[in-house]
């Protein structure tokens, strides 16, 4: 059954369900991660729009919590493009258009990805919760946290029984990249912490 489809596309519809499926099986193995609390967000190398030197993925944030180029959003993208182009081709659209509207598409899913990220994260900044009683506990370095308080960066950090993710500057030497184990040492202003790897 699987063979007869697959030969039934032509050349673009090869290509499209080439970048249609592994991405559908990676945006399905995000979404479970992230239900057991499992982050698989990173930085991405892309210019330094914010010309502070630092090539961060800060540089694509339109405003707090709204970021378009995530690998989420990025593999949402890809999922919808692909299975959009399928789509077009098999009522026997021109290609130009089918790519076009797959395109568009996948620009749209990665907004509302964006969007529902920025809404999320703006419910969980919302609540009751506390940064001062994440001094003490661990997490993980979401973007990367500038050395020597050269700018902020952002930590994924459990606490008051919820995923959390906060601004953080650091004291360290060296910057901290992401994935890098840290402990909460303080408090810097409401809303951001100061962090150091973890020893």
């Amino acid at each position: 059954m699987m063979n007869e489809w697959w030969e039934a596309l032509d050349v673009a519809g090869r290509i499209f369900a080439c970048i249609a499926i592994p991405s559908t099986v990676l945006l399905v193995i995000q979404i479970v991660l992230n239900l057991l609390g499992i982050g698989m967000e990173g930085d991405v190398d892309i210019p330094d729009a914010d010309g502070d030197g630092d090539i961060d993925f800060n540089d694509y944030v339109l405003d707090d919590g709204f970021r378009f180029f995530t690998v989420r959003g990025i593999i949402a993208f890809l999922a919808v493009l692909g299975w959009t182009g399928l789509t077009m081709l098999s009522y026997k659209n021109g290609l130009a258009l089918t790519l076009t509207v797959s395109v568009a598409a996948g620009f749209a899913a990665m907004f509302v990805i964006a969007l529902m990220f920025r809404l999320f994260m703006k419910l969980q900044n919302d609540g009751t919760s506390d940064i001062v009683n994440a001094v003490g506990k661990t997490g993980t370095v979401y973007l990367t946290v500038p050395s020597a308080r050269g700018g902020k960066g952002k930590v994924n950090v459990v606490f008051q029984d919820r995923l959390t993710e906060l601004d953080a500057i650091t004291d360290d030497s060296v910057s901290l990249p992401y994935g890098t184990e840290i402990e909460v040492i303080g408090v810097s202003g409401q809303n951001t912490v100061i962090v150091s790897k973890q020893k």
